[in-house]
């Protein structure tokens, strides 16, 4: 297919399908960027916070996880053209004499092979131990990745396989900052966002200007990162994604050598486990009929971020939300509609307060374990002591699912009433009593 018969988006399914996110308390608030020839778009959905109550700004920032590495792998792109580094360089060259790193055989890891996720580098460093699991990366230090990679032996030779690292990227990026002498941000300005005229990226947090972060409807704390900056650790906006996307596409004027750089990272590498997926320099491309769509998407513990782009039908776009419920399909329906339906509108999720009050209580699910079943006009809700409130949705006469589909509750409704629930957790089943 040409992409002068390419299939558009529809913008009112677009509206109506991230409207319902938030009013079926999916989301708390979305910002849908997308970049064509014909110009830009905005679509927003719900408030950012309930202090705060307006739509998101083109302008405003988010947590952008491991979108991220699109920016850790476009500074070391630079820095090869520059000359700078190698792919081929393995990692110890620029590494302190005293740490170890992983190899297999005499295969040492090279730079590519943290660029390309085919290190066989775990996701997370064996050594994660959090003080705060609610900012799990804050205290996780460069030390603490020296003592990563000095204790994992690798299982596969590097560049064989993919497997997707958070803990090779924070490498990646720690790697870059050695070499330059630059801290981590530094290293981003001069190399990404200066380069392609970025307002408002960053690896420095400033509350200020962030949009809070949520679980389910309840704010979180923002993440803060330290040695794996390079894997999660960058903040952004929607309009800032969107230029980056412009410039992969060709659509901004750059410098001959920033140009080479950007175009580095969409070299496609090796295959992945995804149908139809590939690896590049940085992006995963996804091959459907004559289409490739390049895309990054990245998560934390209140966000979720989508940015991709097809170069056939030159239209970019970015899905920041500030709850950690992705919306990918929105980003590849609009980037490929015709490959990509997007998915119908959740369902509402109503059912009448009086059949809703008999479900009401809590339930003991385990030795020292206990979920609070609580309603709100004709909403259902389910928590765990000391965790946020989670809104669950009818899918069956007496069954109810959170939001994800992965959890389901059954409640045990008799003549005598509701007793007792059963959890199902993934292939796990959970009884529970009713005690309250």
């Amino acid at each position: 297919m040409s992409s002068l018969s390419a299939q558009t988006f529809d913008a009112k399914r677009v509206q109506d399908y991230i409207d319902a996110r938030v009013d079926r308390e999916l989301n708390q608030s979305i910002i849908v960027g997308v970049i064509s020839l014909s110009g830009e778009k905005y679509f927003t959905a719900g408030e950012v916070s309930a202090k705060d109550p307006r739509p998101p700004k083109p302008e405003d920032v988010f947590e952008i996880g491991a979108v991220t590495d699109i920016f850790t792998a476009t500074a070391a792109a630079s820095l090869v053209v520059d000359r700078q580094i190698t792919w081929m360089q393995p990692v110890n060259a620029y590494l302190p004499e005293y740490v170890g790193t992983p190899h297999f055989g005499h295969l040492p890891l090279q730079l590519v092979h943290l660029v390309t996720h085919t290190s066989g580098l775990p996701h997370n460093p064996p050594n994660l131990q959090p003080k705060d699991v609610s900012d799990p990366f804050a205290d996780f230090t460069n030390d603490h990745t020296y003592v990563a990679i000095s204790v994992i032996g690798l299982t596969i030779p590097p560049g064989s396989e993919y497997r997707f690292s958070m803990l090779g990227y924070g490498l990646l990026g720690h790697v870059l900052t050695l070499r330059t002498g630059q801290t981590f941000n530094e290293l981003i300005q001069t190399r990404v966002s200066q380069p392609l005229t970025l307002q408002d990226t960053t690896a420095v947090l400033d509350p200020a200007k962030m949009v809070p972060g949520h679980q389910g409807l309840q704010e979180v704390p923002n993440w803060h990162w330290d040695g794996l900056a390079g894997g999660g650790g960058l903040y952004s906006s929607a309009r800032d994604l969107l230029r980056l996307t412009a410039a992969n596409m060709s659509m901004i004027k750059l410098d001959k050598d920033d140009e080479r750089a950007v175009r580095t990272t969409q070299n496609v590498f090796t295959k992945t486990s995804m149908p139809n997926t590939m690896i590049g320099y940085g992006w995963h491309v996804t091959r459907k009929a004559l289409q490739a769509v390049y895309w990054q998407n990245g998560k934390t513990g209140g966000y979720a971020a989508f940015v991709g782009f097809n170069p056939s039908t030159k239209t970019g776009c970015v899905v920041l939300t500030n709850s950690a419920q992705g919306l990918d399909d929105v980003g590849f329906y609009i980037l490929d509609p015709e490959q990509y339906p997007l998915p119908k509108p959740p369902p509402s999720g109503l059912r009448p307060a009086k059949q809703l009050m008999k479900y009401e209580g809590t339930y003991q699910v385990g030795p020292d374990a206990k979920i609070d079943i609580t309603r709100d006009g004709e909403k259902l809700y389910a928590q765990i002591p000391g965790q946020p409130r989670y809104r669950v949705y009818p899918v069956g006469k007496n069954e109810f699912a959170y939001a994800t589909g992965d959890v389901r509750i059954i409640f045990d409704d008799s003549k005598r009433g509701v007793n007792g629930i059963t959890m199902l957790i993934g292939l796990k089943k959970i009884q529970g009593k009713r005690i309250k």
